[in-house]
């Protein structure tokens, strides 16, 4: 922060030697008392006291706000702590006016087009926060600011834009069109940001496994992982806002027969179709499901394919051949989807599908190949191992020479539950489960000892599986 102070009097001295009197005040006793204000103004902000410094800055900004872009940078966290601490309404709402004007001040005196789409989201996130009774306003301020900055918008301007929209909807004043609309637009550019930075985490991960990542790598792979996790969090708030205002009930409504004959040929219509048919939602008895049952869904995932087969529409032909149990055609498409898929989280969630395919057709080796690929592209994800043991204890009986290596699968799917929850606590409850399930079906001790093994050896579990148990009672 020091930094800034320095920059604020460098640029101080340069202006005031270069450029005319009028952009400091109108007169040099003007000009002086602006250098002093945005000194102190710059000093309470280097020092985190905002609202100390909030008379300064407004000298500064109401006498000479064309003197220096820091009067802007500085001036949303100083004018929130003056709100903050304002008692009264009346003043409340003068400073809430002065916050949201400084933006345009901001652009208009100081305009820079590479900044422009990130002050139009800040002035429309502000606005969204201190008017939340004014929804149309706060909507239209975040289309704008959208239609500028785009996917380069921030993960808390996203969330304001979609939170304005489903208000809107909820108001009666947008159609759900446009709601999809936005919905849309917000979630390809969450999508984008988490492919972009993902590629970059996966890149720093792979040095960092080669001892070759230095502390700047270190340094950016951490923020890049906060980068993500904040991007991956507007889009869970994105879907739960959204679950409870289009109900399977209300997307019938909206994918009729007679939309999808006057689009079935509109990739786009019938890409954004798909996915709110298919996306996951929870019902009233907390299980996940989705709206997939539709009678338009295969129509509309069958033209999809055909105009474009992208990864959506070779995902949307493995759920309805999932549905019908046609575990080989599923198979088939969830790889072509993973093919294609970008996003390695998704891509990860195609193969763990494709896994349960091969599962079920009996392929466990297959699917196990499946499952530690979906592992290695999702860090810190129980279900891989979940599903791992679910399909080692498939091949109790199968491997070894005796009982105890009969069933020391048992042991080795434990291993991995408890893996599973090391890594991702939310886990827990199902891995608990499937714990519970398979301490009972391990060898028990009596059998063990009649074989030689005690608690604590060793047992190797060879065919496909090619892991190592421990031998355990419970």
């Amino acid at each position: 922060m020091k930094r800034l102070v320095i920059a604020m009097l460098t640029a101080t001295t340069v202006v005031l030697h270069a450029q005319p009197v009028k952009p400091w005040g109108d007169t040099p006793a003007d000009s002086v008392r602006c250098w002093e204000n945005l000194n102190i103004a710059g000093s309470y902000y280097q020092n985190k006291t905002y609202e100390q410094a909030y008379d300064s800055w407004y000298q500064l900004y109401t006498m000479c706000p064309q003197a220096s872009k820091n009067t802007f940078i500085i001036a949303p966290k100083i004018i929130e702590a003056k709100i903050k601490s304002a008692i009264d309404a009346d003043e409340k709402k003068a400073l809430v006016a002065i916050l949201i004007e400084q933006y345009d001040k901001r652009l208009e005196y100081f305009f820079e087009a590479d900044k422009e789409g990130i002050v139009l989201s800040d002035k429309a996130a502000d606005y969204l926060k201190y008017n939340s009774d004014s929804t149309e306003k706060a909507y239209q301020l975040f289309k704008k600011a959208f239609n500028v900055a785009g996917k380069d918008m921030y993960p808390n301007h996203m969330n304001g834009y979609f939170i304005s929209t489903v208000r809107m909807f909820n108001e009666k004043k947008i159609e759900i069109d446009e709601m999809l609309e936005a919905y849309n637009f917000i979630t390809d550019a969450l999508d984008y940001n988490i492919i972009r930075y993902n590629k970059e985490i996966a890149a720093a991960e792979e040095l960092l496994e080669n001892d070759n990542c230095d502390a700047k790598c270190e340094k950016q792979l951490s923020r890049n992982q906060r980068i993500v996790d904040g991007y991956s969090k507007v889009q869970g708030n994105i879907e739960k806002m959204l679950a409870p205002v289009l109900s399977c009930d209300k997307l019938d409504l909206v994918y009729t027969q007679e939309k999808f004959d006057a689009n079935k040929e509109d990739v786009r219509w019938l890409y954004t179709a798909s996915k709110m048919l298919a996306k996951k939602r929870v019902d009233d008895d907390g299980n996940e499901t989705d709206c997939t049952d539709n009678p338009l869904y295969f129509n509309i995932s069958e033209a999809l394919y055909a105009l474009e087969p992208s990864a959506q529409a070779a995902r949307n032909l493995a759920i309805i051949a999932l549905k019908n149990k046609d575990y080989k055609v599923a198979a088939k498409y969830y790889e072509e989807a993973s093919n294609l898929e970008e996003d390695s989280r998704v891509k990860a969630q195609d193969m763990i599908k494709g896994a349960y395919c091969y599962q079920q057709l009996g392929n466990l080796s297959q699917a196990k190949s499946y499952v530690l690929q979906a592992a290695k592209l999702r860090k810190n994800w129980g279900d891989p191992y979940i599903m791992l043991a679910a399909i080692y204890a498939d091949a109790a009986g199968s491997c070894g020479s005796n009982a105890v290596e009969k069933n020391a699968v048992y042991w080795v799917g434990i291993d991995k539950l408890n893996y599973a929850i090391s890594v991702d606590p939310d886990c827990a409850k199902r891995a608990n489960q499937l714990i519970a399930a398979y301490k009972k079906a391990v060898p028990d001790k009596s059998t063990a000892f009649a074989l030689g093994y005690k608690e604590g050896d060793k047992v190797p579990v060879e065919c496909w599986i090619n892991e190592t148990a421990v031998v355990k009672f419970y």
